[in-house]
């Protein structure tokens, strides 16, 4: 086989050196790219720490805001609280007034109906209830006492609890513990 070349001796160089830049051209573009890959990573890399820090301070921002309001809601809660105790308090001071009158018109009546040969050691008022001890000479006075409480408007359930005979000073009386309710 015989080769001919037509080619001249210009041509043969030119096709020479074209062979020689092609694989220059492919270094310079793979090293253009990596160039790009490694300006790109490095942008990414450093736009993602701006990031990673920004949220990190927005973070503690947050944590702070989250203590301050934790603080204002104790601070809110306790003063709620102390709003309650107080309307309680005006409940029970509002009570005392409006009853504050009872005791004395208890007594008033008390001692209003109250006979000769009867006096009284002891009283106690609760809860609408009342609750009497005294002594007398006779169970005639006793229940004479009763009977006189029972017909006062402002008593109801008039109940003797127990009579007794006891000894005072060498004189002998009854002892005597009656209960009732008032209407208030």
């Amino acid at each position: 086989m015989i080769r001919i070349n037509l080619l001249s001796e210009e041509k043969k160089k030119q096709k020479k050196k074209i062979k020689i830049k092609g694989p220059s051209n492919f270094l310079v573009t793979v090293g253009m790219a990596v160039l790009a890959a490694l300006l790109v990573s490095g942008g990414g890399a450093f736009f993602f720490k701006n990031q990673v820090s920004r949220l990190e301070k927005q973070n503690e921002s947050n944590k702070a805001k989250l203590a301050e309001l934790a603080k204002q809601t104790n601070e809110a809660s306790r003063l709620e609280k102390l709003n309650k105790e107080i309307a309680q308090r005006s409940v029970i001071i509002e009570g005392l007034k409006k009853n504050q009158s009872v005791p004395v018109k208890i007594l008033d009546n008390v001692s209003t109906v109250m006979p000769e040969g009867l006096w009284l050691v002891m009283m106690t008022y609760k809860d609408s209830g009342v609750v009497l001890e005294g002594y007398a000479f006779s169970n005639a006075d006793i229940v004479s006492y009763v009977e006189n409480l029972k017909r006062s408007e402002n008593f109801s359930d008039v109940y003797l609890d127990e009579s007794a005979q006891a000894e005072i000073e060498k004189v002998q009386v009854y002892k005597f513990k009656l209960s009732f309710k008032v209407r208030v």
